[in-house]
């Protein structure tokens, strides 16, 4: 199979939509980069995803990878987005690619496109200018730095496989699942979708035909599907369902230009109304996983942690103050103070806010103990001796939660730095990785490359013949091994111009061909092939071949080289002009074997006949046996019966243009019928009687048997030649010995 060039692509801007079924339907041999984005998919070997929300990142990511392809899908893409920025980074983008060989795509949203029949004087809106804006900054872009960039105007984008790109669809699904939804629009208003599948099909016919100029396109909207038809189908899924829709401004998008479908062929075949079942079971399936992951307790927990920690903290205390109850009498332990421990252990786990609650607490807790001891407070508080307890404890809780809430800061500081480090690392071992990509492919296209001149010299080894026939069967192989087809065909055309009969075709491919064909039946085919260039069959039509090329001899069309069937990636660019220069290679060699045969006709027939003779004959025979072995043609051997009257001119007559007459070393005349079979005899025999001549057909033991005496025969009068000759010299000399005396 043949492969084109692996192009660095990069996607930025709204990216929530990409998924790896989309990129292998946009780019499925590019290696693509996505700008980091909440909600994107995780990469593999030809997807990355990168952070470039800096303006050093985005310089770097664009020096490393040198981006040949650039898409840029605009924020507005999903309807009510809350996002903002399309210009700032949209600038900093373009900016950066200034002066690059970049093709730049830009796909906008609708608001541009929007039109407001009821109120005449309102032709923009905040979000229309802003779309507008993009676009003009774009295009200046374009104009000012030679920049290739083209802009499509496309409805909303949704995705029926993923739920991330169905944002607008989810916050509907979510009032609905409350009891109730709400839209801005009207009941009749029509709804302004596309499925993602189209665009990632339209992107990729706009790169495989990219042309240098700038261009603006406009996608249509060709379903009839109104936001009622909308807010029925969810009310379908959603039972007592209630529906409200707005008074705003009725707008409508323009009708199709038809100029996408003219271009590229390319219209859109997703139905949101088709779609939209898809993308609410999705939407369920991505909710139900979500309420299996969720646990109550611990989601209230962990969302309110402070409420919890000062219920610990409550509950610690009052098991301190039992404990230290307990050992009120014991001589040791009553010297422990247990109120600090406790400040100290809180402090310390907690921060210092919970250390100076946890000291307000055990300050609390001794002046409760003074006064279940019957000591006034008065002396307590004027007394200042009796403050150092009091001190220590909010000293300690300080001291010890500042020291904790530094460490955590310290913590957290490291582990944000590790963080931007860990991702720096990624970014450049994904940088690594990838140079070590393209150093494998460089290498692997350096040995190519070098293998390739071996297979241009080998190519142009088979091609060197001098006879049509053999240069058939080596057509047929070399395009086989080199293009990666297995339906080719070569057609002759004969002297008169009207019909074209088949030589040779790939095998097991035979029966995709007509044994014969009527020119003025494929008149298209043959205007093309006569203006000199290569026919496509862009259309797709049925019964016809996918390339055909012509050879020509002499100014006219002499063979015609056909492709029946093509895989999907041989529809392009490429493609088309490795089948054209591969048939030029063949037809250099078609027309030198073509002279060769002209010059050389008259020494190749017996004297005074029309019949080649044993030497030429069997070299054309045993080409044909070749090719009947390689299931690329067959044949028919035929012994004619008086032949020999009228020189031969009776037999040319009734043979085809593509058939040979020849003589054996037996002495009888045979023709070689090509590309016919045993059923079609009769119809040949009745040709030949109606010319006075009689045919038998040889068969394949006799013919083996016959080919193979021929080819002795030959061989031994080959040796007889040259055995003459290198015995001339001595004779020669004793002659003019005897002339001198």
């Amino acid at each position: 199979m043949v492969m084109g060039w692996q192009h660095e692509v990069l996607l930025v801007g709204d990216t929530d939509f990409i998924t790896q079924q989309w990129i292998q339907h946009a780019f499925p041999r590019d290696h693509v980069v996505i700008a980091e984005r909440e909600g994107t998919v995780g990469g593999n070997d030809r997807l990355r995803i990168v952070n470039m929300s800096g303006a050093n990142t985005l310089a770097e990511t664009l020096t490393a990878y040198e981006f040949d392809r650039i898409v840029f899908f605009s924020e507005n893409l999903t309807p009510r987005s809350d996002r903002d920025g399309d210009l700032g980074a949209l600038r900093r983008l373009l900016h950066a690619i200034r002066n690059r060989q970049t093709q730049m795509l830009m796909v906008s949203g609708p608001e541009s496109e929007f039109i407001y029949p009821e109120n005449a004087d309102v032709h923009d809106t905040s979000k229309s200018l802003m779309s507008r804006a993009s676009e003009e900054l774009c295009l200046y872009y374009a104009h000012t730095y030679h920049l290739e960039a083209k802009i499509i105007r496309c409805p909303y984008l949704y995705a029926p496989e993923r739920n991330g790109a169905t944002a607008y669809f989810g916050r509907l699904f979510e009032q609905a699942s409350a009891g109730s939804i709400s839209f801005r629009e009207r009941e009749q208003q029509q709804t302004c979708f596309l499925c993602a599948d189209d665009l990632a099909e339209l992107i990729y016919r706009m790169f495989d035909d990219w042309t240098a100029e700038s261009e603006v396109f406009h996608v249509p909207n060709v379903f009839n599907f109104t936001y009622g038809d909308l807010a029925d189908v969810i009310s379908a899924a959603f039972p007592g369902l209630s529906v409200t829709f707005g008074e705003g401004r009725p707008q409508s998008y323009p009708a199709d230009d038809h100029a996408l479908r003219l271009r590229y062929g390319w219209s859109p075949r997703y139905s949101l109304k088709q779609d939209l079942p898809l993308v609410l079971q999705r939407w369920k399936e991505a909710r139900a996983r979500e309420q299996s992951e969720k646990h109550p307790i611990w989601d209230f927990l962990r969302n309110h942690s402070k409420p919890w920690i000062a219920f610990e903290i409550c509950v610690t205390f009052i098991l301190e103050e039992l404990l230290r109850t307990a050992v009120q009498g014991d001589s040791q332990l009553g010297t422990v103070d247990l109120r600090l421990f406790f400040v100290v252990i809180v402090g310390t786990m907690y921060g210092m806010n919970a250390g100076v609650f946890a000291a307000a607490l055990a300050c609390a807790g001794m002046a409760l103990s003074y006064a279940s001891n019957g000591a006034s407070f008065a002396p307590l508080f004027y007394d200042t001796s009796n403050w150092l307890a009091f001190v220590v404890y909010f000293v300690a809780g300080a001291v010890c939660g500042y020291v904790q809430m530094r460490n955590r800061e310290n913590l957290r500081f490291m582990r944000d730095e590790n963080g931007l480090l860990r991702e720096r690392l990624a970014f450049l071992r994904d940088l690594y990785h990838d140079v070590l990509d393209d150093r494998r492919m460089l290498r692997g296209q350096i040995i190519g490359r070098r293998d390739s001149f071996g297979k241009m010299y080998a190519m142009t080894r088979e091609l060197d013949e001098v006879l049509p026939r053999k240069l058939y069967h080596a057509t047929i192989r070399i395009m086989q091994d080199t293009l990666g087809g297995d339906s080719f065909g070569i057609y002759r055309i004969d002297s008169g111009g009207r019909f074209a009969r088949l030589v040779a075709a790939s095998p097991q491919a035979e029966s995709l061909f007509s044994k014969s064909v009527l020119l003025e039946n494929y008149a298209n085919i043959v205007t093309a092939l006569d203006h000199g260039g290569l026919w496509a069959n862009r259309n797709l039509e049925q019964n016809l071949p996918m390339y055909a090329a012509g050879v020509h001899a002499d100014g006219k069309l002499a063979l015609v080289i056909v492709l029946a069937k093509a895989q999907p990636d041989q529809m392009n660019l490429y493609f088309q002009n490795l089948f054209t220069i591969m048939c030029g290679l063949v037809e250099s060699a078609m027309v030198r074997a073509f002279d060769y045969e002209n010059v050389a006709r008259q020494t190749m027939l017996v004297p005074g006949t029309e019949f080649l003779n044993t030497q030429v004959f069997l070299s054309k025979v045993l080409a044909a046996n070749e090719l009947k072995h390689d299931h690329m043609s067959n044949h028919l051997l035929l012994r004619v019966e008086g032949a020999w009257q009228d020189d031969g001119s009776r037999l040319r007559g009734a043979l085809r243009q593509t058939d040979e007459a020849g003589v054996l070393q037996d002495g009888n005349v045979y023709v070689l019928m090509n590309q016919v079979s045993e059923h079609e005899l009769p119809i040949i025999n009745g040709r030949l009687t109606q010319a006075g001549l009689h045919a038998k057909l040889v068969s394949v033991h006799e013919e083996d048997s016959l080919l193979a005496e021929a080819s002795e025969q030959v061989a031994a009068e080959s040796q007889a030649d040259e055995t003459p000759r290198s015995d001339a010299a001595p004779n020669d000399s004793a002659s003019h010995e005897g002339g001198a005396a």
